[in-house]
């Protein structure tokens, strides 16, 4: 529905509807493209889609200009054309429903009448319900858990073993499994406060950061590359992404952290790196999936409005609000004039800052300042610079007088015609070809030189620009057709009841000095992080609960709007968020509340009985058995492997690769781009991101459900596909990690291969080995050895290359995919 809403409709309406809507003045070819029926049905030519099917749909072959040229007036761009065909691909979605509340662009809403929805009622501070089973809670959180299993007639299960739970524990805080040593340790501790500890342990681990950092950035769309089509380096985005993993290492209150996100270059600062750290910190809004080569400029600026917008409502207040940019919410009380009242704050804002030649934008950049061991690192660069320039020039000048004497030798042979020596001729063409390509190795390396030439630090970022303005209503979207303006503003929708004093825009002019001299994002982060705020403190713990438990108390964890799932414990949610306010907004002290609750600790062990009555487990009776994402997948592959670089932020974008840099304008990575053998062990939310495909080194996100870069996920689809089992089969990755692993466990020295195969099966699946797998390992291992032995082409060590398989089978069950 959002996307249909956000991107299509205001597509077909801005191109479609003149001639194709009943509101056209002349139906062309009896085809209308303003509902769904209507398009199924089709014109003269038949149905204008084919639900499923872009390749024989007519909208499809229309604009792309196949055998109709629509529109007549120009042909759609890249980007737009894809915006239709995934659409297609979808199945076509049209929301045609309506719902009370949302009228037409224009009207009036009933605003009063919307606050009977749950999420637009005040936070309420909620006690700890009794329980028939006083004995089992051993935290308030218990309390509401039990509560709703009791009036089902359920009851939890079983406490779940140590292994298990400091497995799940482990990957749930760092995305990496326990160590050995660790497994251990917690196993022999028999204190109260066993458990404890070692949240504590990795609370305080820098690989929590690189974890929960990594959830973040799912919902900013973050990537390395920028644009929808070609690739073009976002070389400055990685300290956006560093500036998140140390949020959340150093326990960065939240409302802090969104107040410096949305407005961290005109807040005040102390020092040089408060400073630097707030205006990466804008990354939140400057990084994202711009159309730079969009032609249409005001289009372009309005998109990014409207793309900011939409993150900031889904991501901080879990609703849709780039549905709102044609007309007023269809199923949520946010008019038309609201969402142009937060426009006029991002339209005041600069994000897509300068033009290139060729008719590309480019990204806003802001200087950062410079420390003096980073000027005099910079001084020493550039001196090296210049001379590696000045070598690649002079090699390429001195190419040049060779060519031109082959050239003129072949132009002589020109001349004297057929009279020429035919296999003379032959020989200068290929002279001339072998230098033409030392010529283009020789200028490639220039233009990658110049390209790559060290500058100071920047920071793709926002900033307000020079005069704000409010901006006036794009009716129908489209950013030509203007109508009134509107003065700059907040939304009523996640205000408290009429008459707080953050009602709406209206009560904030006279609130807020300076609102009319800047761009207004200052005021818009201090009304986000007021505690009168009714979403903001919500939709965050719901996003904590649905990381510890694979779904959140509302499902649907980017919409707490009226199209979304109400919560499944409501109270509690409300007890959440007030702890989290009690607290100083700390993730850290709320993550460490909920996974030292009895709920948190229970087993994930299947009951057909409570099955049958709560099939999907919305009320917790056990723990939800949940499969490792792509990224704590490879990692943990590598760090069992031993390969696993720890090394932490800084650029990893392979731009010093000849082979990975298309060097057009603008210079762009190619598709079959290589991630620089210095940082391919790293966990992977340091690799490099890019937009659609990743790198084909890390085609395993493209298999295992990694979110689109495109979009904001805060809950990242599951899919179980032929194609994951192949890969689990086949991957070049896992064969070479697992022989990677073989090698270190058959070289840890001693004769006794049972202990072996204890110590990797602990290792992988941290737990200790029962004796029929020990020995169904020990049989596998041998009958391989020997039948590697028999062959006429037989392996150079059949021990290694058998053990290198029994790892694989490991690395590739469904054991190690899970964690329970």
């Amino acid at each position: 529905m959002e996307f249909f809403e956000s991107k299509v409709r205001p597509l077909l309406a801005q191109n479609c509807y003149q001639c194709h809507s009943a509101q056209a003045k002349i139906l062309f070819s009896n085809l209308r493209l303003d509902s769904r029926a209507a398009v199924l049905n089709g014109g003269d030519r038949g149905p204008g889609i084919v639900p499923g099917d872009p390749s024989a749909s007519q909208l499809i072959q229309a604009v792309r200009y196949e055998n109709l040229e629509m529109p007549p007036s120009g042909k759609l761009s890249e980007d737009q054309i894809e915006v239709l065909v995934r659409w297609v691909e979808m199945g076509a979605p049209w929301p045609d429903l309506e719902v009370a509340g949302a009228k037409a662009s224009g009207e009036k809403m009933d605003l009063a009448a919307s606050h009977d929805h749950w999420a637009w009622k005040p936070v309420q501070k909620v006690s700890p319900p009794p329980v028939r089973d006083a004995h089992w809670p051993i935290h308030p959180i218990d309390n509401f858990i039990l509560k709703k299993l009791e009036a089902g007639d359920l009851s939890p299960s079983l406490k779940a073993d140590r292994y298990r739970l400091l497995r799940r524990v482990s990957f749930d805080l760092t995305g990496l499994p326990p160590e050995p040593e660790d497994i251990e340790a917690f196993v022999k501790d028999d204190s109260a406060l066993a458990f404890e500890k070692v949240v504590d342990g990795l609370l305080n681990s820098p690989t929590f950061g690189e974890r929960w950092g990594r959830h973040w950035l799912d919902l900013t769309s973050y990537a390395d590359s920028l644009g929808q089509g070609r690739r073009i380096p976002a070389r400055e985005a990685w300290r956006y992404r560093d500036y998140v993993i140390k949020a959340f290492n150093s326990d960065k209150p939240y409302d802090r952290f969104v107040q410096e996100q949305v407005s961290g270059d005109v807040l005040p600062w102390k020092t040089d790196p408060q400073r630097r750290e707030q205006v990466v910190a804008t990354g939140f809004l400057a990084i994202g999936p711009w159309a730079v080569v969009e032609a249409d400029k005001e289009k372009l600026r309005m998109d990014v409005v409207d793309r900011q917008i939409d993150t900031l409502g889904r991501a901080l207040l879990g609703l849709t609000l780039g549905c709102a940019r044609c007309h007023d919410h269809k199923f949520d009380p946010i008019p038309t004039r609201e969402y142009y009242a937060l426009a006029g704050i991002f339209r005041s804002t600069r994000t897509i800052n300068s033009v290139m030649s060729g008719g590309f934008s480019d990204v806003n950049r802001m200087l950062l300042p410079e420390t003096p061991s980073e000027l005099s690192k910079r001084a020493l660069a550039m001196e090296e610079y210049q001379q590696a320039l000045h070598q690649a020039q002079s090699e390429h000048e001195a190419i040049e007088p060779e060519k031109k004497r082959l050239t003129d030798q072949q132009k002589a042979l020109d001349e004297a015609g057929s009279d020429a020596d035919a296999d003379a001729r032959e020989g200068l063409e290929k002279e001339i070809e072998e230098i033409e390509k030392k010529l283009k190795k020789a200028s490639d390396r220039v233009k990658l030189l110049e390209f790559s030439r060290p500058g100071p630090p920047m920071a793709i970022a926002a900033e307000d620009r020079d005069v704000p303005e409010d901006c006036r209503v794009n009716i129908g979207g489209n950013p030509h057709t203007l109508g009134e303006e509107v003065p700059r503003g907040f939304l009523s929708v996640a205000s408290p009841a009429p008459g707080s004093r953050i009602d709406s825009h209206r009560n904030l002019k006279g609130l807020y000095e300076g609102f009319h001299k800047s761009s207004g994002r200052l005021e818009l982060a201090q009304w986000l992080i007021d505690p009168q705020n009714l979403l903001l403190a919500r939709v965050m713990v719901n996003r904590i609960w649905h990381h510890l438990f694979g779904t959140g108390l509302v499902r649907t964890v980017d919409n707490f709007g009226a199209r979304g799932e109400p919560p499944s414990h409501p109270e509690l949610l409300d007890y959440l968020a007030s702890r989290f306010l009690e607290q100083g907004w700390s993730i850290k002290g709320m993550i460490r509340e909920i996974v030292l609750t009895r709920t948190y600790r229970q087993a994930s062990s299947h009951d057909p009985k409570r099955h049958q009555v709560d099939p999907d487990n919305r009320l917790l009776w056990r723990a939800n058995r949940r499969r490792l994402e792509a990224e704590s997948f490879r990692d943990s592959v590598l760090a069992i492997s031993g390969a696993l670089d720890h090394t932490r932020g800084g650029p990893t974008l392979p731009l010093d690769i000849p082979e990975s840099i298309e060097l057009g304008f603008p210079t762009a990575l190619r598709q079959d781009a290589k991630v620089n053998e210095q940082f391919l062990y790293r966990r992977t939310v340091y690799l490099p991101s890019v937009r659609k495909n990743q790198l084909p080194q890390l085609d395993m996100l493209n298999l295992f459900d990694f979110p689109d870069t495109d979009q904001t996920i805060g809950a990242r689809s599951v899919t179980t596909v032929p194609t994951q089992s192949l890969y689990l089969m086949n991957s070049p990755f896992l064969h070479e990690q697992s022989l990677l692993t073989a090698r270190t466990l058959l070289e840890a020295g001693g004769p006794d291969d049972k202990k072996r195969v204890s110590d990797f099966l602990l290792q992988a699946l941290n737990r200790p080995a029962t004796k029929q797998e020990v020995n169904r390992a020990l049989d596998f291992i041998a009958s391989f050895e020997g039948k590697l032995g028999r062959l006429s082409e037989a392996s150079e060590n059949p021990r290694l290359t058998a053990w290198a398989r029994y790892c694989h089978s490991v690395f590739a069950s469904n054991e190690f995919l899970f964690r329970g």
